[in-house]
């Protein structure tokens, strides 16, 4: 993961939606690279973004590397950013080889291709180890489904790559591959930090849904041919199971479960509960409120989850029906109710202006309602029309867009959206607001001061604190 080329903060690669707070590792790169160094490759993986690293220490790398080839996991907001790096690089070395994937490269494959360059599209786990085999001339290209490459000057696109069908064949990620020391959860007091992906997509039908980035990359090549989402893949329990075990063994102390959904059912979720809970782990997971049960919540606090990430949007059930939430208002707080009851922190996601079903009025229940919930955490964000979901496909034929066409901007401080009663300025205004109103609150403060646990926790927390002021508050102020 380069650091930033192109004059825009880093994005992050592990949703690919926003421009990082904080960074997570990226387990997409630590799949490929496990299974290349597992026959037997010579890998390394270098995350300048996580480690706050310039522009002046990539070229450092670069001068000193002699990679035959680089591998970048490219999202929506990092194409300009990674087409740079292979620039800077090929400035220092005329023969390497690049191999793009990712949404973005999944999305748009030939914005990335030229002779000495290839995409993979869709999940690039064994794609990359056969392409490797292509590179060292081992094997023809035309035969590695899933890719896209030039050849005399002509693009050309192989058939599509066959969905993993069992991802417990995809092996547990190497994690002594990655330094893991900039990694953190600010709302997890401990570390060292990791994630994990215990699945692969979602039942949900949201028309504006970006899941996490392997997640949707998989979606996109999918939709390509059969124009519907493809079926979610669950790793197995016992597989679940194996790779907290390994990461207790390596010294982690808390885990982000990242998979858009982790709550698939009672019985799923007790099992891994039951076969993590000794392992002292603190934990957090996504899932959606009308998922959450009295049992699973049981068993996940007695298993060290901490909080749980809650795709909420909206409290009006209109604006709920239109984005395909398929959900009830009342669903929120029943939730929120049974997490606090065994003393798991729920986290909101509001998600502004997703449907022209959505105004002001409606945004400010919603904000009203938050509040009343007395949660710590809640995430405002505008909705972006990223490419691939229904809500693109919308919003660019009916011009709800700014601009012709999705462009990168960060959802967390920008509106590409604008409706006739609700235009792009209010949206932002209306989304400082909830940011002030929320994170100002000197009840907030007070007790996120009482909750620190430790310098590192103190470091954390005040990081992203300023962070995020410093986008959704001051970045919003003009002075004159």
């Amino acid at each position: 993961m380069p650091p930033s080329l192109d004059g825009e903060r880093c994005a992050d690669r592990c949703y690919g939606c926003n421009y990082g707070i904080y960074f997570l590792p990226h387990l997409p790169t630590l799949y490929m690279a496990t299974i290349l160094q597992n026959d037997r490759y010579e890998i390394a993986i270098r995350d300048f973004a996580a480690k706050k690293q310039k522009k002046k220490d990539f070229l450092n790398f670069i001068s000193n590397d002699d990679s035959n080839a680089y591998v970048f996991f490219t999202v929506f907001l990092s194409e300009r950013n990674d087409i740079e790096a292979r620039r800077l690089i090929r400035n220092i070395q005329d023969d390497a080889k690049y191999v793009y994937c990712g949404t973005q490269a999944t999305w748009n494959p030939t914005a990335f291709l030229d002779e000495n360059s290839y995409v993979i599209r869709g999940e690039p786990d064994f794609t990359i180890l056969e392409l490797a085999k292509v590179l060292q001339g081992h094997e023809n290209i035309e035969n590695v489904n899933g890719v896209s490459f030039m050849k005399n000057g002509k693009v050309k696109h192989n058939a599509s790559r066959d969905l993993i069908k069992n991802i417990d064949d995809v092996p547990i990620p190497d994690r002594t591959l990655l330094d893991h020391s900039p990694y953190y959860n600010p709302k997890l007091s401990k570390t060292p930090h990791t994630a994990v992906l215990t699945s692969r997509g979602c039942f949900g039908k949201c028309w504006y849904c970006v899941p996490n980035s392997l997640s949707f990359a998989r979606e996109l090549e999918y939709k390509k041919y059969y124009d519907k989402k493809p079926a979610p893949r669950l790793h197995s329990v016992e597989r679940v199971i194996n790779e907290f075990r390994e990461i207790a063994k390596l010294g982690f102390k808390s885990v982000s479960i990242i998979d858009d959904e982790f709550l698939w059912n009672d019985k799923r979720t007790v099992a891994i509960c039951e076969g993590i809970k000794k392992l002292n782990l603190e934990w957090s997971c996504l899932a959606r409120p009308d998922m959450v049960t009295e049992k699973s919540a049981k068993a996940m606090s007695e298993a060290g989850c901490y909080y749980v990430d809650l795709g909420v949007e909206s409290f009006d059930q209109k604006v709920l029906d239109a984005i395909r939430k398929e959900m009830k208002v009342e669903d929120i707080s029943k939730t929120i109710k049974i997490l606090k009851d065994y003393g798991i922190e729920p986290e909101i996601n509001v998600l502004l202006g997703a449907t022209p079903v959505e105004t002001e009025e409606t945004i400010r229940k919603t904000i009203n309602e938050v509040e009343k919930l007395d949660v710590e955490y809640v995430l405002y964000s505008i909705a972006s029309p990223f490419p691939g979901t229904d809500f693109y496909y919308a919003a660019k034929e009916k011009g709800w867009m700014t601009t012709e066409d999705y462009i990168p901007i960060d959802p967390d401080k920008e509106s590409l959206i604008s409706y006739r009663h609700l235009s792009k300025n209010k949206l932002e205004e209306l989304m400082n607001e909830a940011y002030k109103e929320h994170y100002f609150n000197p009840k907030y403060i007070i007790k996120q001061i009482k909750n620190i646990k430790s310098v590192k926790d103190f470091v954390n927390k005040t990081n992203t604190a300023m962070n995020l002021i410093r986008r959704n508050v001051i970045g919003r102020f003009k002075f004159t």
